[in-house]
């Protein structure tokens, strides 16, 4: 397909004599040239209508959409309970484990602000192997996580087929993160997500990051439930509300995260390792062909890191028992930041109610753990094989 796109294009510039020497000017001067950064327009001030054109006031308008500091969050409910027993966990890394993580990070990605390239350390693996592991160890031992694996560099980048961008929201930030961070959160991942399965903390609803569930495990979950409930004797219409939590990761409040991680019995190792992980995240931001100064960032929990992913499943599972609790017809899919909840029953009218008491839950949940479920992005879909039977007209 390629080669015929490419053949049509040249048959087309062909047909007029200037189109022709200019495609070959461009393939002598221009085609061997790095391609150039997309160039950052003016932003637009959130508060005023004023076009800010400054590098420095730039920053200050990215670190705002992107690295938001929330507001003080009610912890009222929350009290000191003494959790006797936890879950074993096994403190010790191994070199196999170290030896395993490096060789599977990408070794021709970009390296972060330390300069350590993926390849460089891969190469240079039989001397330093010790030495990882031996560091690796005290940072679990001693329930902490370096500063320096703390500094990343965060590219900002124009979204795709965006009519403008003046407004922050038109871009996304790529991290290139510390590799040397990315193997201790890799190998605290694999830890994380093997108690999880062992000791069943989280809910079979939750997915994500999680031992073999992925997309697919979702929708093929998705489409078992709604086939089950078809294959039942009596007729039901199904309805699923899908709901998202804005700006997710940006909202997490560390109190109530932590909390739910004591409740669940999680071992004081992940617990106080988690917390030294979230504080203190710094990050230099690039654009415009400039690099900011390293700046602190207020965001509880950053979607860069592959680990927040399984700690946000954590922070809204009391949120996924609250809904499962309601002892009705219904039942809740949950991948990350995305709640969808599905009820069916034999007569629409009925449908709308009991999700109008799901989302109440929802609403107080969101109310408590300072977040927003985002309006624009409520879809409500129905699951029926026979529209007529059903009033499909019914709105919650």
């Amino acid at each position: 397909m390629k080669c015929i796109h490419f053949r049509t294009q040249m048959h087309e510039l062909s047909k007029v004599f200037k189109s022709i020497w200019c495609f070959a000017k461009w393939v002598r001067i221009e085609s061997q040239l790095s391609k150039k950064l997309s160039q950052f327009s003016s932003l637009k001030w959130s508060d005023i209508n004023h076009m800010i054109t400054m590098f420095e006031k730039k920053i200050k308008i990215l670190q705002e959409k992107f690295f938001f500091s929330s507001s003080q969050v009610n912890i009222s409910d929350i009290t000191e309970s003494f959790i006797s027993l936890t879950v074993s966990f096994n403190s010790r890394i191994t070199e196999n484990e170290v030896k395993q993580t490096i060789r599977w990070v990408k070794a021709n990605k970009a390296s972060s602000a330390s300069d350590i390239s993926n390849k460089a350390l891969q190469a240079s693996l039989a001397e330093l192997i010790s030495v990882l592991t031996s560091l690796f160890n005290a940072c679990i031992t001693h329930k902490y996580h370096s500063k320096q694996f703390k500094k990343t560099q965060t590219i900002v980048l124009r979204k795709l087929k965006k009519s403008d961008y003046i407004d922050s929201k038109t871009y996304q930030l790529i991290a290139l993160l510390d590799i040397m961070s990315k193997v201790l959160k890799s190998i605290m991942i694999k830890r994380l997500s093997d108690i999880v399965e062992t000791h069943h903390m989280l809910s079979n609803a939750q997915m994500k990051v999680r031992c073999k569930w992925f997309v697919i495990s979702t929708l093929d979950l998705l489409v078992d439930q709604v086939h089950t409930v078809w294959s039942c004797e009596i007729k039901y219409v199904i309805f699923m509300l899908s709901l998202n939590v804005v700006e997710a990761f940006n909202w997490v409040s560390h109190v109530r995260l932590l909390h739910t991680l004591k409740i669940k019995r999680t071992s004081s190792y992940i617990i106080k390792w988690t917390c030294s992980f979230l504080k203190n995240q710094k990050t230099s931001l690039i654009f415009d062909e400039q690099i900011s100064d390293m700046r602190k960032i207020n965001a509880d929990i950053s979607q860069r890191f592959l680990i927040s992913s399984i700690l946000f499943l954590f922070f809204n599972a009391s949120l996924i028992e609250k809904c499962e609790a309601l002892r009705i017809k219904i039942e809740v899919l949950n991948f990350v930041n995305n709640i969808n909840i599905l009820v069916y029953d034999r007569f629409t009218e009925e449908i709308c109610r009991t999700l109008s008491k799901a989302h109440d839950v929802c609403a107080k949940w969101a109310c408590t753990h300072d977040a927003t479920f985002a309006s624009e992005k409520y879809k409500l879909t129905h699951f029926t094989r026979k529209l007529k039977r059903f009033n499909m007209m019914t709105s919650i």
